[in-house]
Formats: C-alpha cells, sequence, structure tokens
C-alpha cells in the first residue's frame, strides 16, 4: 500500500495510480504558448532532495490484517534512514479514538526540504524543516485546522514544490470535500478551497492549485484557485485530458501537463484551463510497465515525473526529468522501496 493520505484526481482521499492507456493521438508536436512563463514566478534555486521518501512499518493486527506500526522514517538521498519520531503515527477519529488500521496523514515536499505532519505530543499540524539530513525548525500551524466533527482518518496533506505552502484536505461526513491553504513561513491560513471532486496539486510555483469537479453526464472539470480558494480560471476539458490524469499545473495558473501513450509513443500534452484550448504537445520515451503516479512543473520547461513499477513485494520508483520542449528525458533518482512497508510517500517534483 502507497500513498494513503495522498490526493488524489478521484475524489477520495486513498491511493489510485492512473495506468495510461490511451493511444498518442497525431497531433502536431509543439511546446506550449504558455509554458514558456510557467514558471517565471517560481525561485526554487538549487534543489537537493535530502528526503526521498517517508514510510511506515506493516505489522499484522490481532485479526490478521496489515496495520502501521512503529514510527515514520524518512530515507535520504545518501542512503541514511531517520526516524521522525514526533510525528503521529495513527490518525485520530472525529471522536478523538486513535484508527490503527491506517497511517497518520504525512506529505514531504517536491524539493525534499520539508515534511509535514500531526505532531504526537498535541496533535498540532506542523511542518518540519529539513536541510542536509539535519532536521530543522518546526513550523505550528493554527490550532484546529480541521472542522469540528472531521477526524484526521478523513483528512490527508500536501505541500507545494518548495515547502512554502501546504494544502489540507478532508471529507466531511456527508461527502463533501474542501481544501483548506496554509503559508507555511506566517503558518498562517490563508483560505479554503469550495467543493472539489478531488486535488491535482499545487502549480509550479504554489501560488494556486488545481481541483477536479465532476460535472453533468459523467464530465470531468478542472478548476484553478489561488491560495485565499478563489477561482481563477475553470473548464471541462476534453476527454483526452480529462481520462489521463494524473495533471501538473504550471506557474502561469493556467497550462496543464499531462501524458498519454506508452514506450516510444508516449506524449506529454499541454491545455490551457482559461482558453479551454490544447496548446501543443511532445513526444518522448515512457517504459511499458510502469504507472504514472505523480507530475509536476519544476521549470519553465520542465516536467518531473514519478512512475512507479510493482516488484514482487517492493515498488520500484524512477523520477523522470522531461523537458516540455524537445521531449529530452533525465532519469533523476531511481529506488526500491524498503520491504515491509505499510505505506509510502515519496517528495514530488
Amino acid at each position: 500500500m502507497r500513498h494513503p493520505t495522498r490526493p488524489i484526481t478521484r475524489g477520495l482521499t486513498g491511493l489510485a495510480l492512473t495506468m495510461l492507456a490511451l493511444p498518442a493521438l497525431a497531433i502536431p508536436a509543439a511546446a506550449p504558448a504558455t509554458a514558456a512563463a510557467a514558471q517565471a514566478r517560481a525561485s526554487h534555486g538549487t534543489i537537493h532532495h535530502t528526503i526521498r521518501y517517508a514510510s511506515v512499518d506493516s505489522c499484522p493486527g490481532k485479526d490478521g490484517t496489515a496495520t502501521p506500526c512503529h514510527t515514520w522514517r524518512l530515507d535520504l538521498l545518501d542512503g541514511r534512514r531517520v526516524a521522525l519520531k514526533d510525528a503521529m503515527l495513527w490518525p485520530l477519529t472525529a471522536k478523538g479514538r486513535p484508527d490503527r488500521t491506517n497511517s497518520a496523514p504525512l506529505t514531504v515536499s517536491g524539493d525534499g526540504e520539508s515534511v509535514a505532519y500531526f505532531r504526537k505530543s498535541d496533535h498540532r499540524l506542523v511542518v518540519r524543516e529539513f536541510h542536509g539530513g539535519v532536521q530543522g525548525g518546526v513550523r505550528v500551524m493554527p490550532r484546529n485546522p480541521l472542522p469540528r466533527g472531521v477526524g484526521m482518518n478523513a483528512a490527508w496533506l500536501k505541500l507545494s514544490q518548495d515547502g512554502d505552502r501546504l494544502a489540507l484536505g478532508y471529507t466531511t461526513g456527508d461527502g463533501h470535500t474542501r481544501v483548506r491553504l496554509f503559508d507555511v513561513a506566517r503558518a498562517s491560513a490563508t483560505g479554503t478551497t469550495p467543493e472539489t471532486d478531488g486535488f491535482a496539486g499545487f502549480s509550479g510555483d504554489g501560488s494556486a492549485v488545481l481541483l477536479q469537479r465532476a460535472g453533468d453526464e459523467n464530465t470531468i472539470g478542472l478548476a484553478v484557485h489561488d491560495d485565499t480558494g478563489a477561482e481563477l480560471a475553470a473548464a471541462v476539458p476534453p476527454q483526452i485530458v480529462a481520462n489521463n490524469g494524473p495533471w501538473g499545473l504550471s506557474a502561469d495558473d493556467r497550462t496543464v501537463a499531462y501524458v498519454t501513450g506508452l514506450g516510444e509513443k508516449a506524449r506529454l500534452r499541454f491545455y490551457d484551463v482559461a482558453t479551454d484550448q490544447a496548446t501543443g504537445s511532445v513526444r518522448f520515451s515512457l517504459p511499458k510497465d510502469a504507472a504514472l503516479d505523480m507530475i509536476d512543473w519544476t521549470g519553465g520547461h520542465e516536467v518531473t515525473l514519478h512512475l512507479v513499477r510493482s516488484r514482487g513485494s517492493r515498488d520500484v520508483v524512477t523520477v523522470l526529468k522531461v523537458d516540455t520542449e524537445t521531449g529530452r528525458t533525465r532519469v533523476r533518482d531511481s529506488y526500491k522501496v524498503r520491504s515491509g512497508a505499510f505505506a509510502y510517500l515519496s517528495c514530488g517534483g
């Protein structure tokens, strides 16, 4: 089981790896007109990616089913493994009882330098900096981040690429899902999104979020919202877009990147939510036996893909950088998730 608390694009709080099954269409290759400005506001600087992924052990419960146990651990790029001893292991229900069947919400920023979780000692939502393998300062978010009657077991967390923004998604008892947004540096809430059917992620610079909405006649809509929750753009995209999540939102707050096809026929495609228009595509090579788990804009002309292959009881994760203008690819990292993990969460872009 992987990413149990990770937001997905189908309105649930569990994992749904999206297999790339549609064939590539014969659209002339072209870079999106808006992609050149995609990261105009972003300033990531040197990216160290200290944290590869976070994970928690699996132990058999009294009835024999798997349950999370021990403590969250961070696997670092240099091969070390660090225990995150102050992170909650089990989430609390709305009645304040531990839910031992699930792991508590946790997320790693795309640059691998921050991790967000609920703190064990006081149940506060915190973001811990983690530079060069050394645990740094902790920023404590406002009290009571979840509405009354909503437990941690109905919530998930997601950090932006640079760790400066935090999303806390939750589903109420009547099935409504919303996302509360935080400015990490100021340790303050900035707003809450309207009801949504899924959280697709932050924009490249963290200034906006991409949400999924269910439309009429089984259609899927996409909407861009700023950090206050206000809508910036929305559209019901063509099926080739809607059926090929996950999607990544550029820092221009309108260009969505997604992938179609497999192997040598794979294409990285671009769609403008503001104009409801396709804005180009570029061919690249994608392994046929991998599932696309994440796609993030990590530069003005770059997206980063997380690909997952199952190898027996262990997953193999490949992090692939793709040039949005040429389709040139480069493997940034590849690793096997440690055996015996109940759940794991990779850093994003």
